[in-house]
């Protein structure tokens, strides 16, 4: 199976967007892009050098942008959002595995 983070990214703004809005908080284009650029930092390289996996990014970037102290876990996410974070774990798993080999 071929993996790609750009779905697993995409949902992750989406979904980050759609939570923020359910607090009244409309996220600016700049935020936007932050989160972006440290999903794409965070999950464009390989995977076994990631040290984060998807939600605590998204935490962390909620924590340091919005001062939310929710912790959203992989089921805050979109049914669509929690198969793709739990093809990043499996892909993860897999290549620390080869990696061990």
């Amino acid at each position: 199976m071929t993996y790609s983070p750009i779905p697993l990214i995409k949902g992750l703004i989406h979904d980050t967007q759609e939570y923020l809005l359910s607090l009244n908080i409309e996220i600016s284009q700049k935020e936007n892009e932050i989160l972006e650029l440290t999903l794409k930092k965070e999950f464009t390289k390989s995977a076994l050098i990631q040290k984060n996996t998807p939600t605590q990014v998204v935490n962390k970037f909620l924590s340091e942008h919005y001062n939310l102290t929710n912790k959203l876990t992989p089921r805050s996410f979109s049914e669509d959002t929690f198969f793709l974070i739990m093809q990043w774990g499996v892909h993860k798993a897999s290549e620390m595995k080869k990696s061990n080999e």
